[in-house]
Formats: C-alpha cells, sequence, structure tokens
C-alpha cells in the first residue's frame, strides 16, 4: 500500500499560550494520516513554550524550535518553513482553529497547481461564529495571474497549502512585505492557486491578533501619507521581482509602477480601465464601483 506524501505544518508563534493549545489539537485532530508539525517560537514571556514542549514530549509528530531573539512573523515562518520536510506545506497561526478534513481536502484538491487554499469562517476570542467568511469580505477564487495581489492580498496564509518544489523557488521570503502576499502572488503567476469553496478555517479575531479584520492592539500605527506610498511602491518593486513566469502579470505590473507617483494622471486612470478585471478581480464591487475606482486613479495611485 503506497504512503500518502508527507504534509508539514509550518507555525510561527509569539505569546500564544492562551490559545495555541486548541490550535494544535485541531491539526493533531486532521485526518490526513502523514502529518509533521514544526514550531518556532519567537521568544515567547508567557507560557508558550511551556506548552509546546509538553506537547512534543507527547506527540512525536511535533518539533518545537526557538529563535534566540526576536525576529519578527515572516524570518520566524521563514525558519520554520526550512526545517520542513513534506512534500506540502501548510502554513499554521498560533490562535486558529482547523476543521479535521483541511489537509485531506486541501492535498486532494492541488493538481498541477503551485498552492490551493479554501474558505475561512471568522470567529470571537471564544471560538464561536461572526456569521462571516472570507468570501463574504472579498471576491476570492482560483487565481492565475497576479494582477489581483498588486492592490492587497488575495489569499491568507493560515489557509493554504502549498508544493515543497515551489516553495524553494520562491525563498527567502522578503521581509518588508507580507509573507502570504508574496507568496499568493508567486503561485498565482506560476502555475495557479485553486480555490476550494469550503469553510476549512476559523479565523479568530480577538485584540491580540497581529494580522486580522479587527481592531488589534498589535497592530502597526497607520503611517503618513508619504509614508503609505513609498512603502506600497516599495511593495511594488519587490513584486517585481519575484520568480515568475506569467507575462501578462509581468506586464501589468511594470506598468503599474510607471504610473505610481502622486500627480495626476490621466495615463494611469486609463491603465486602470484597461485592466480592473485582473486587478480588481478580488473586490467585491459592482460594475459601476470599479470604473468609479478607475476614474479616481486619476487623482492619485491606490496605497
Amino acid at each position: 500500500m503506497n504512503q500518502p506524501p508527507l504534509v508539514s505544518v509550518a507555525m510561527a508563534c509569539y505569546n500564544g499560550a492562551r490559545y495555541i493549545g486548541e490550535q494544535l489539537d485541531s491539526i493533531l485532530a486532521q485526518t490526513y494520516p502523514a502529518l509533521e508539525i514544526v514550531v518556532v517560537d519567537d521568544g515567547s514571556t508567557d507560557d508558550t513554550l511551556a506548552i509546546l514542549s509538553s506537547y512534543a514530549q507527547k506527540y512525536s509528530s511535533i518539533s518545537v524550535h526557538r529563535n534566540e531573539k526576536n525576529l519578527g512573523v515572516t524570518p520566524t515562518f521563514e525558519k520554520a518553513i526550512r526545517l520542513c520536510k513534506g512534500e506540502f506545506i501548510a502554513l499554521s497561526d498560533q490562535d486558529d482553529l482547523w476543521v479535521p478534513e483541511k489537509i485531506d481536502i486541501l492535498v486532494n484538491a492541488i493538481g498541477d497547481h503551485d498552492a490551493v487554499f479554501g474558505n475561512s469562517l471568522l470567529v470571537n476570542g471564544q471560538g464561536e461564529s461572526l456569521h462571516k467568511t472570507f468570501k463574504d469580505l472579498m471576491n476570492i477564487q482560483s487565481y492565475y495571474s497576479g494582477a489581483s495581489f498588486l492592490l492587497s492580498n488575495s489569499v491568507p496564509g493560515h489557509a493554504m497549502l502549498m508544493k515543497r518544489s515551489f516553495v524553494e523557488k520562491v525563498l527567502p521570503l522578503p521581509r518588508h512585505i507580507f509573507f502570504d502576499l508574496w507568496l499568493g502572488f508567486c503561485a498565482a503567476a506560476n502555475n495557479g492557486i485553486r480555490y476550494v469553496d469550503e469553510v476549512l478555517v476559523h479565523y479568530r479575531q480577538h485584540d491580540a491578533n497581529v494580522v486580522g479584520t479587527q481592531k488589534s492592539s498589535n497592530k502597526k500605527k497607520k503611517r503618513t501619507v508619504q509614508g503609505e506610498f513609498e512603502f506600497k511602491l516599495a511593495e511594488l518593486k519587490t513584486l517585481a521581482a519575484a520568480p515568475v513566469t506569467h507575462e501578462p502579470t509581468k506586464k501589468i505590473l511594470a506598468e503599474m509602477i510607471r504610473h505610481f507617483h502622486r500627480r495626476w494622471s490621466w495615463k494611469r486612470s486609463h491603465f486602470f480601465f484597461r485592466n480592473y478585471n485582473e486587478i480588481l478581480k478580488s473586490k467585491r464591487k459592482s460594475e459601476f464601483r470599479k470604473k468609479l475606482y478607475c476614474i479616481k486613479m486619476f487623482f492619485k495611485p491606490n496605497f
């Protein structure tokens, strides 16, 4: 009987004692039979490491590693990814809950794609439904172009399963943009990222989220207008250096960078009109609002 391919779950954590046990339990309860869990702690000062150590002693599939100093989310996830041994790699936050069939469904759905992802239900700190999913917030779908990632991320990292062969090509993860934006963009603009229309994660919203859909005490302060402009331009230039093969994505991105300035521009507005079906693909906007958005681009780039 053939053994199923190993799936590695890469988890980055920091001061996650409140929820990390529940998340580990939901991963251990997966119906998929061949899993390893690689956890990297980013210098937690609460009981996170003690909890992780107790799980690692009990379950041989869990390995725990610790950064000597706090490095931040992206370097910690990259370290976890590099320690993974599986043919497939799934990313895990420290505070969510996975439905038992998540990995099984995603492994069976990935096919020739570089990555695959499912829908997520928003829940509160107690794990109770907030009666909204990511699909209610975004027009999420399968992506075969990176253009829809140029304004904002379309695929949350916690929902993804990726082929190891793909991940190895796109490392290292850039440090100044969100790692899941980079991974989603690269997958979409190479062999594609498939969407499975099933809720596979309960995405917890609470006041300590590093990234989330609600307010969090951990979120960075809003940048100045100039700071936001410079940040977004640097993000686009970083994506322009990504190892992708989809020529239409490269063309749209190069043109967006040329038009990314703070002067009024008919050319920029025309550029958005020509490409809004790709660039705004994941936005929940009517045709009228999409066209209005393009008109607004006469006055400034979106950032």
